[in-house]
């Protein structure tokens, strides 16, 4: 069997694979002007849409935030850098959020960024979403992100952190 020149590859370079596994904690404090925390916030929603009948699950909203990510579930835990993206409420009838961001990793053992995506119930234990991409130890990432709910404090201004449990393939 022959291989014709425009299959073939140049490449002779083999990249190396990251990890198979990898997980982090993002922490998340929003803005709320009642309480001003604008020195010690992290996200913002926007306004909700401009629309004249009820919408009791907050269609429309849009969330943006630029998260602390870490190696353990406290906010004190070693950093590995930041989540950066958005979430929009997407259903009349239900809380479910489309996420989009990147988890950049900038500390430790393996640094580059992860990208994930996918539409979440906020109700579901376990969460998933779809590892998309990435770039540096993750170049070639994709995969799936198990996330869970650790702690959440809804006294203003609003606080929660998430793990997130990656199983990656390259």
């Amino acid at each position: 069997m022959s291989v014709s020149p425009a299959s073939a590859s140049s490449c002779k370079r083999k990249l190396p694979c990251g990890p198979s596994k990898f997980t982090f904690y993002l922490h998340n404090t929003v803005y709320n002007p009642a309480v001003d925390n604008r020195n010690y916030f992290n996200s913002i929603y926007s306004l909700p849409p401009n629309i004249s009948f009820p919408n009791p699950f907050s269609f429309g909203v849009r969330n943006t935030f630029e998260d602390p990510l870490t190696e353990g579930p406290s906010n004190t835990s070693k950093s590995l850098g930041k989540a950066q993206g958005f979430y929009v409420l997407n259903s009349f009838t239900e809380y479910t959020l489309f996420h989009i961001f990147t988890a950049n990793i900038t500390e430790g053992k393996h640094k580059g960024i992860i990208n994930i995506f996918g539409q979440v119930r906020e109700v579901d234990p376990v969460r998933y979403l779809t590892v998309v991409g990435g770039t540096g130890d993750f170049l070639g990432a994709r995969g799936l992100a198990s996330s869970t709910l650790v702690e959440i404090d809804h006294t203003p201004p609003a606080k929660w952190t998430l793990s997130f449990d990656l199983d990656l393939y390259y």
